[in-house]
């Protein structure tokens, strides 16, 4: 058995429910109910009963939950003895929207983690998957547009964090935004033709290019001209009012300015997401980062965070 699978069994019965485990152990809830089935037929007795909605050990799974977290607290003090003098390092790949809240979560685990460093480096969502691919970085967080997150990240599991509506952004001065029509506060369907009287501005992500040319601009049936800018996103939102043209983009908070944010009928989305290397077992300080990012992005209802002047 490998030790990390003791980790498996000891998280089941701190929450008493495999889909928090898995959530928590970042692996799939299937492959934890498998494992777990596969265990009790192996030891021909059961380690857990479910009584109302907790998995609850008897009396054998206290007795294996106990000797997990005995081995489980050896290997730590081994750990602890062997590489007291060594640091590891954690190699990340960022986007740069992304700095504020990592920081603030790196700094608060140095304490808990002395020994591991996090090495962040910032690249595009492209570029983080292809430094992983090439065995540059360990751990990436990235945004895809794509609904099938294995149609873009094909060589790498993931876990998502957060998922955001991709709206219509346009200045309330633009001539065309007092033509627009609302149904229950999202564009209607007759007002989709009256985009296309607007070139639309976005960077230059090819995955962003992707998705509106084969998902977005269908469904809207419209082809609007296509205005390139630099990926600077307090420069996109400026233009945006300057040029009279508009963008599809995530749903973010806007300081400043006239932008108003306008959600579609069928409700596309994105995702932020962690990626790393497939069967890959996530480390313990791995594992936390994730956890603390998640719970971070629980309260951050905003993709970008924007001042305008």
């Amino acid at each position: 058995m490998d030790l990390y699978q003791l980790e498996y069994i000891s998280e089941i019965e701190k929450t008493g429910n495999i889909s928090k485990a898995a959530e928590n152990l970042h692996i799939s809830q299937p492959t934890l109910s498998i494992y777990l089935t596969k265990l009790e037929r192996s030891l021909g007795i059961p380690l857990f009963i479910r009584k109302k909605n907790l998995l609850v050990p008897t009396e054998a799974g206290k007795k294996y939950v106990d000797a997990c977290r005995r081995i489980l607290a050896i290997r730590d003090d081994l750990y602890r003895d062997l590489f007291s003098q060594n640091q590891s390092v954690v190699r990340l790949g960022l986007l740069r929207s992304t700095i504020h809240t990592f920081n603030e979560i790196l700094q608060d685990m140095k304490a808990e983690f002395p020994h591991t460093i996090f090495a962040p480096q910032i690249f595009s969502s492209e570029l983080i998957y292809r430094e992983l691919t090439e065995h540059r970085i360990d751990l990436g967080f990235v945004t895809s547009y794509q609904e099938n997150i294995r149609s873009i990240f094909p060589k790498a599991d993931y876990t998502i964090v957060k998922s955001y509506e991709l709206v219509l952004m346009i200045s309330k001065s633009n001539p065309v935004y007092s033509r627009l029509e609302l149904e229950n506060g999202c564009l209607a369907e007759r007002s989709y033709p009256l985009l296309e009287e607007l070139p639309l501005f976005q960077g230059k992500n090819d995955m962003v290019k992707r998705r509106m040319q084969e998902d977005i601009f269908p469904t809207l049936g419209i082809q609007p001209k296509w205005r390139e800018g630099l990926i600077d996103i307090e420069f996109m939102f400026q233009t945006m009012i300057l040029e009279n043209s508009f963008s599809i983009l995530p749903v973010s908070r806007i300081r400043g300015g006239d932008i108003e944010q306008i959600p579609f009928l069928f409700h596309p989305k994105v995702q932020r997401l962690f990626i790393y290397p497939p069967r890959h077992h996530l480390t313990q300080p791995e594992r936390e980062l994730i956890t603390r990012v998640t719970d971070a992005y629980r309260d951050i209802s905003y993709y970008y965070d924007v001042s305008l002047l």
